[in-house]
């Protein structure tokens, strides 16, 4: 049997009001027994402001309030006298289980319904929370007292963006929203006349673009700034404008601006960045420039963080290394598919307050080759989701830290046979097998066919591996090799084995890291670069909503 939750309320409520009505009151409960609740005017469904009338005016929030808050049961469903199932009773009349003497939300067998499945895209997610900005901090702002009245506002613009938004819990994470930005942003509402999140001719657009091409800084512009939003204050911005294309402009044939190489063989421009972000900051705490990321919330509460805004970011208190504690590798084979089962492996981390971090390496799901993911996630006492690590930055610092000891030769810690020679699973015709080919793991690298040298060279890789992590949570690694060949035999490289072959190669790249004590140094990289924190890695200034 399965119950609901009060944040289903909204999703099956009006669908559970039609049911309780066409079958005159009777609900099927958690424990598989009928109950007949009363449905008068007196009652908690039918009177004035209760179920029925809550459900079908859509006051989904207050009346989920309303019930979790009812500890005494007050404001559920009433069982009428006949209504209870035979042996309910006592001989006197009373309930023998007092946990039914009325029928709660909760005690609501929810597989007697299947309500509509609702989703919201992330578009959607960004221009409603666009909309609560706009509509609280603009010039012309309105006194709005809840999110509540905001949606439902005649001719609400958030309820044309999404009018089944009462109907999730997304409603839930929006009025926190709400009630945060009132709280805790201590952002102005009298600034503010411009609010946007992309688009033609939008600062977004040209910011990214700034950065991404112009300047040719970065791939992608979350890999320096992740704001998803930005709020503007229009006769301010030709000014700022003037300044970043001056950056720009200072930019272009000066090779000379950059120590370190996001793209190999690329300038990156350190110099340029730090003004950029200079400048940024100063529009961000001038509240002319305001950029915002954005994170579900847990449906509780709701933080707002500053990052990289003046705080002396080069103070090693403030960015403290993280502890390494494990790595988790599954290389379990299915032979009859040939294909790996995990999808996923993790290496676990500890920061400064001993919470617990796993930074995944996963499978990105589709239905051809590409590249896995990395992106922390909490793990036990930690709650927070930190963010995906920018794949140009783990490019970036294993390109440059690699080849510092990749011509060792003792121990026969790394691959020194520059005689594997293989076509690359690609269209440049690099070889594969060059250990001095130092690119993050990736699906265009992998070889198409296998041969020999290729098993030679995944064997040295494993060694390397158990030589550093040993065996404990790493499983299957004995027979990797074996399987992998198995696997190609009855496919080549495909989805069913490049993921896990880019989780190996991507442990192998930390065995490496660890031999040469680069480990915690690499880990803790990750760990702010996936916050995107610190002005020591030149991430830009932004707010977070998360």
């Amino acid at each position: 049997m399965s119950n609901f939750e009060y944040n289903k309320i909204g999703q099956y409520g009006q669908e559970v009001v039609d049911y309780i009505i066409d079958n005159n009151g009777v609900l099927k409960a958690i424990n598989g027994k009928n109950y007949t609740i009363e449905t008068n005017e007196n009652s908690f469904f039918g009177k004035k402001d209760g179920f029925k009338d809550r459900v079908e005016s859509k006051k989904f929030v207050l009346l989920q309030t309303e019930l979790s808050l009812d500890k005494g049961k007050t404001n559920q469903f009433e069982i009428k006298s006949d209504g209870y199932p035979p042996g309910a009773k006592n001989s006197d009349g009373t309930i023998k289980d007092s946990k039914y003497e009325t029928l709660g939300w909760k005690q609501i067998e929810k597989k007697t319904f299947s309500s509509k499945s609702i989703s919201i895209s992330t578009e959607q997610q960004e221009k409603i929370t666009l909309k609560i900005f706009k509509e609280l901090l603009s010039k012309d702002t309105q006194n709005w007292k809840s999110f509540d009245d905001m949606f439902n506002a005649r001719d609400s613009e958030i309820a044309k963006i999404f009018p089944d938004l009462p109907l999730i819990d997304w409603y839930q994470h929006f009025e926190l929203q709400f009630n945060t930005i009132i709280a805790k942003t201590d952002l102005p509402n009298n600034k503010f006349d411009v609010f946007e999140y992309d688009g033609e001719s939008s600062f977004m657009d040209y910011i990214s673009n700034l950065v991404t091409k112009e300047m040719n800084l970065y791939s992608k512009k979350d890999s320096w700034n992740p704001a998803d939003i930005w709020l503007v204050k229009s006769s301010t911005l030709p000014g700022y404008i003037t300044e970043f294309n001056k950056v720009a402009e200072k930019l272009k044939g000066n090779d000379n601006q950059s120590s370190y190489a996001e793209k190999p063989g690329k300038p990156v421009g350190v110099q340029a960045i730090q003004e950029l972000n200079k400048i940024l900051k100063r529009a961000f705490n001038n509240n002319d420039i305001v950029g915002i990321s954005l994170k579900k919330s847990n449906l509780k509460e709701l933080h707002y963080e500053l990052f990289n805004l003046g705080i002396n970011q080069n103070d090693e208190k403030l960015l403290p290394n993280v502890a390494y504690d494990k790595i988790q590798l599954n290389c379990s084979y299915n032979e009859s598919t040939g294909t790996f089962t995990s999808k996923t492996s993790y290496v676990f981390v500890n920061d400064k307050n001993q919470d617990s971090y796993k930074l995944a390496y996963k499978s990105n799901t589709g239905q051809k080759v590409g590249n896995i993911t990395y992106e922390f996630l909490p793990a036990s006492n930690a709650s927070a989701f930190l963010g995906k690590v920018p794949k140009d930055r783990l490019k970036a610092f294993l390109a440059e830290n690699i080849p510092k000891f990749m011509v060792k030769k003792d121990n026969n810690s790394i691959l020194l046979n520059r005689s594997i020679m293989t076509t690359r699973h690609s269209k440049d015709k690099k070889s594969f097998g060059n250990p001095f080919i130092t690119e993050m793991a990736q699906g265009v690298i992998l070889p198409r066919d296998w041969t020999p040298s290729v098993r030679k060279f995944y064997e040295n890789k494993v060694s390397v591996i158990q030589q550093q992590f040993g065996k404990s949570d790493i499983t299957g690694l004995d027979n990797y090799v074996d399987n992998l060949e198995d696997s190609y035999s009855k496919g080549g490289l495909s989805i069913k084995n490049a993921s896990m072959i880019q989780m190996v190669e991507f442990t192998y790249q930390m065995a490496m890291l660890k031999q040469n004590t680069k480990l915690q140094t690499f880990l803790t990289k990750c760990f702010y670069f996936a916050q995107k924190r610190g002005e020591i890695y030149n991430f830009g200034p932004f707010g977070k909503l998360s």
